[in-house]
């Protein structure tokens, strides 16, 4: 007894996945109490639970590079598009609302929460 639904493609277990163009958001304060929120976009290995914690373990630098294979999105403060170079990841990795952004796409990318959520 097949339990498939029909035209639809079975889960095919991959042990490395990787996903290109994840939509995450990094939100801003600013005056007032308000939140300015900038979509970007994440080019993310998605990691076996335990590279993930052994990673982890190594800190948040190394997490953060071995998750995040590139960026899009982000402008530098002349307007152009900030280039994915080891400076300028040191300096996002510096930045809060970046690396929340990055945190939460993964997780959503992992979980496919927002897969679901824009479905």
């Amino acid at each position: 007894m097949s339990l498939q639904k029909p035209n639809k493609p079975a889960f095919v277990f991959t042990p490395e996945r990787h996903v290109k163009q994840w939509p995450a958001v990094i939100k801003i304060a600013s005056d007032g109490g308000h939140v300015i929120e900038h979509e970007i976009y994440l080019d993310l290995n998605l990691l076996p639970v335990d590279d993930y914690m052994k990673t982890l373990e190594s800190g948040d630098v190394a997490l953060f590079n071995k998750i995040l294979m590139s960026f899009s999105g982000i402008n530098a403060a002349d307007g152009s598009p900030l280039a994915d170079t080891p400076e300028n990841r040191a300096a996002l990795y510096q930045h809060p609302p970046f690396t929340d952004a990055l945190l939460n796409g993964y997780r959503n990318a992992n979980s496919g929460e927002a897969a679901r959520k824009n479905s």
